[in-house]
């Protein structure tokens, strides 16, 4: 029988720092008629642009062996710490900074509605008179912390971003309450998510395998779209783009060595960032990268279909 103190060993494996990014390949959709994505657009609606980050996750597994009855639940928490909102909003409006110039580098202008032209909307005041909960970020963070999460959202200073529904986490984007209004026009967002750490664990009725594999992954979704005559076309891209971060990472358990089919086991790591710079400058290229590879792909089709 494995023991938990092994999976402790696996655990604690950390990649050095490298100035690297690796990318996947970007996936895209083509919404609507093709021909939409090709007409030619001067200035973007901002619909939404945020990041999330993940300070919080967990894998649990059943080891044990099931013929002989001894099963037990292990798992194993993690944590990313020293992370703070400041950094946040830093990284958003770095990443925010790009994402403009890369559109005006294309000759279309980023244009975030004003909030009294979002509260003016039929859609945003009717959700107000219906007493359901509705509101404008203007940027700013937003630590969002339970008993079983802990992640932290940002948006870029300077811009208006419409919700509904419960909270920040119903940011939705402008186009629904903006766009459909305006008539013919085009909007754009970026959105990522940013993790830490990912897990493997074994089958069930196996000897428990919880592995960890420490460092930071950023899943990233681009919109470039065209509202153009009661039609919807444009293209939506994602892809995954992963840096290499070192962290220094504290593992915390009570039932280290103990037989995993005997007893329920959990290990709790504690991430620690190594180099709070290094690690926001990964991030900022990892987004970057996304990015850039999103806006080739976009060329790309608006070139099929022009």
């Amino acid at each position: 029988m494995k023991k938990l103190a092994a999976i402790a060993l696996a655990l604690l494996f950390v990649t050095p720092l490298l100035a690297q990014v690796e990318m996947g390949k970007t996936k895209q959709t083509i919404m609507g008629k093709g021909k939409l994505l090709g007409v030619k657009q001067q200035e973007m609606i901002l619909d939404n642009f945020g990041i999330n980050i993940i300070l919080y996750n967990f894998a649990e597994d059943q080891g044990g062996n099931a013929a002989k009855g001894n099963m037990a639940q292990v798992g194993v928490r993690a944590n990313l710490v020293e992370v703070d909102e400041a950094m946040a909003q830093e990284i958003v409006n770095e990443a925010y900074a790009y994402f403009v110039e890369q559109w005006k580098s294309r000759g279309v202008t980023v244009v975030s509605p004003a909030k009294e032209e979002l509260e003016a909307t039929k859609k945003f005041s009717k959700a107000k008179s219906k007493g359901k909960k509705a509101d404008i970020i203007s940027g700013g963070t937003w630590d969002n912390q339970g008993k079983k999460h802990h992640d932290m959202w940002a948006w870029p200073e300077g811009t208006n971003i419409a919700t509904s529904g419960s909270g920040p986490l119903a940011a939705n984007g402008n186009f629904s309450h903006f766009m459909m209004e305006k008539g013919d026009a085009a909007y754009t967002g970026f959105s990522s998510t940013i993790n830490f750490i990912k897990f493997k664990t074994a089958k069930l009725g196996t000897v428990a395998s919880v592995k960890s594999f420490p460092g930071l992954f950023c899943a990233n979704t681009m919109t470039a779209n065209v509202w153009q005559k009661n039609k919807l076309g444009g293209y939506l891209g994602s892809n995954e783009s992963k840096g290499i971060e070192e962290f220094y990472t504290e593992i915390n358990d009570d039932n280290m060595g103990v037989d995993l089919g005997a007893v329920s086991s959990k290990l709790v790591m504690k991430n620690y960032v190594a180099d709070k710079e290094k690690f926001k400058a990964n991030v900022i290229e990892m987004l970057k990268k996304g990015m850039d590879d999103m806006f080739a792909d976009y060329d790309l089709q608006v070139e099929k279909n022009s």
